[in-house]
């Protein structure tokens, strides 16, 4: 159960500061070169790229394009030296991206899955050919899913065929120019899955086999090279999302379960939940490209219903201003507050929808808790019965996680 010293120190919290601000988008400058899907994209020190993939006629790409958050412009650097390509995988580690893997063909029964894998200078604006990526056999792969932690790059899942998929797992080490297999993702196989990292663990989910979309998420820590179950991500079950991390959350946007989805989700690791945030106001698509730079978030490219675009956007995230900064994600009313008699309580319709282990309960400020109950509706009634008057507290809980309160006064 939640702990008692833990609920007065939120309430104090609570009373100090005032609810978070922003969760908005902004567009910027569309992205260089051509409409594209299917690209990769990866962020080092202040700036953001993005790149290869396929335009509106299907045809590959290999460009590269740099995006400056101050001017709000992008420049074009060197092309990619391993050819065109579609669905590769990216990750960036210190000063240096890398980029490898794909397929060379729109058509994956005419293309080939590649195995090159390429390390990225800013510096010098210069590409450099690292040792290949070893998974599938040497076989090469595409729809691989790739991140960094701790000055490490994997590689995750993807196709390895037309119709074949792979649940391998490999680690790049820079300074020894390496891979190493480490344990398997133990989802399944998969093509089409997003990962984020926050802190020393990696967050990977979602994707498909094209049979069944999936919506389950496995934390990963290198240290121990274990896999660890997660809460589910809530939305529908979906492959091709994109993702970044910002102020120690993980965010899920975009990607499709037969249509096409506009969603971003936040993911806090403190309270293992996940919480919607605004959606893309660009429309709704799949195979974008995202990466943060600047504490916020940026996303762009991709294909909707419109067909393949260009735009960008950036996203500027809630303001963390004290332990319970999920109120307003989670309580869509408290009417009316003060109360007399009564109280209406209207949560989320996403959150309520994605998760039917909901409770509340009515706790005063000495953090007691009054009474509690399962939560059957988005709209609930509390009644006040002989209770004082007085400050109290709304707290939603998943189980025995406390995912937000919010303050009620009793005339």
């Amino acid at each position: 159960m939640i702990k008692r010293t833990y609920l007065i120190f939120s309430i104090l919290m609570f009373l100090c500061v005032g609810i978070s601000a922003q969760n908005i988008w902004n567009k910027r400058a569309s992205v260089g070169g051509s409409k594209r899907e299917r690209g990769i994209s990866f962020s080092i020190a202040s700036r953001g790229y993005i790149g290869l993939g396929q335009d509106t006629l299907n045809l590959m790409l290999n460009d590269i394009w740099e995006y400056d958050q101050g001017t709000n412009s992008w420049t074009q650097k060197a092309n990619f030296p391993g050819g065109a390509r579609r669905d590769a995988a990216a990750f960036s580690i210190g000063t240096k991206g890398y980029v490898g893997t794909g397929i060379n063909n729109a058509d994956a029964f005419l293309g080939v899955s590649l195995t090159d894998f390429w390390e990225y200078s800013p510096a010098t604006n210069i590409w450099t050919s690292r040792a290949a990526y070893p998974g599938n056999f040497g076989g090469g792969a595409y729809y691989v899913t790739g991140f960094a932690v701790s000055g490490k790059g994997y590689f995750c899942c993807g196709k390895v065929g037309a119709s074949n998929y792979s649940n391998e797992l490999w680690e790049y080490t820079p300074s020894t120019n390496s891979w190493l297999q480490k344990t398997n993702f133990p989802g399944g196989v998969r093509y089409g899955g997003v990962a984020f990292t926050i802190g020393a663990n990696a967050y990977f989910g979602t994707g498909t086999d094209e049979n069944v979309f999936t919506n389950d998420f496995y934390k990963y820590t290198p240290l121990t090279n274990t896999w660890t179950p997660i809460y589910s991500f809530p939305g529908s079950e979906r492959f091709s999302c994109s993702s970044f991390t910002l102020n120690n959350s993980g965010y899920i946007l975009l990607g499709t379960d037969g249509g096409y989805k506009d969603e971003l989700w936040q993911y806090d690791p403190l309270i293992n939940y996940w919480f919607p945030k605004s959606a893309l106001p660009g429309g709704a698509r799949r195979s974008a490209c995202a990466f943060a730079i600047g504490g916020k978030g940026y996303v762009g490219t991709g294909k909707g219903l419109t067909g393949t675009r260009k735009d960008f956007w950036e996203y500027l995230p809630s303001i963390p201003v004290g332990i319970d900064e999920h109120a307003d994600d989670v309580f869509a009313g408290v009417y009316p507050n003060p109360l007399i008699e009564s109280a209406t309580i209207k949560i989320s319709e996403l959150i309520f929808n994605s998760d039917k282990n909901l409770f509340f309960d009515l706790i005063n400020l000495q953090g007691k808790i009054i009474f509690s109950d399962k939560i059957s509706s988005s709209t609930f009634t509390i009644n006040r019965n002989d209770l004082s008057s007085g400050i109290y507290f709304i707290s939603i809980r998943s189980s025995d996680n406390r995912i937000a309160s919010k303050k009620i006064i009793l005339q």
